[in-house]
C-alpha cells in the first residue's frame, strides 16, 4: 500500500486550506510521474483517509502501481512539492 509521509499530508492540507472546496484529491500515475488533482470518489476507488486531512483517491490500477512507493513532500526551489520515492526494504516487482 502507498505510504504517505507527514510532510505529504501537511502539503495536501495546506493546498486544501487555500482551496476549501477540495475535500478529496485524486492521484494519477503515468510514466513514473504522480499527479494530484481535485477528486470525487468513484465506486472502485482505493481510498486513503487520515483524521484531519484530505482524502486521497486512486483507481485500483494506480494503487497497485504505487503499492511500493512513498508519497512525500520535499522542499524544492518552489516550496514543498509532492514526490514519490521507493519505500525502503520493499523490492520493486
Amino acid at each position: 500500500m502507498l505510504k504517505i509521509t507527514k510532510s505529504a499530508w501537511n502539503r495536501l492540507t495546506k493546498i486544501q486550506s487555500k482551496r476549501p472546496e477540495i475535500s478529496a484529491f485524486r492521484l494519477t500515475h503515468k510514466d513514473g510521474i504522480v499527479k494530484c488533482r481535485k477528486g470525487v470518489c468513484k465506486p472502485d476507488d482505493q481510498v486513503i483517509e487520515q483524521s484531519g486531512t484530505p482524502t486521497l483517491l486512486m483507481t485500483p490500477t494506480v494503487a497497485s502501481d504505487l503499492s511500493q512507493e512513498t508519497l512525500h513532500a520535499p522542499k524544492t526551489g518552489r516550496g514543498r512539492r509532492l514526490r514519490l520515492k521507493s519505500t525502503p526494504g520493499i523490492p520493486k516487482t
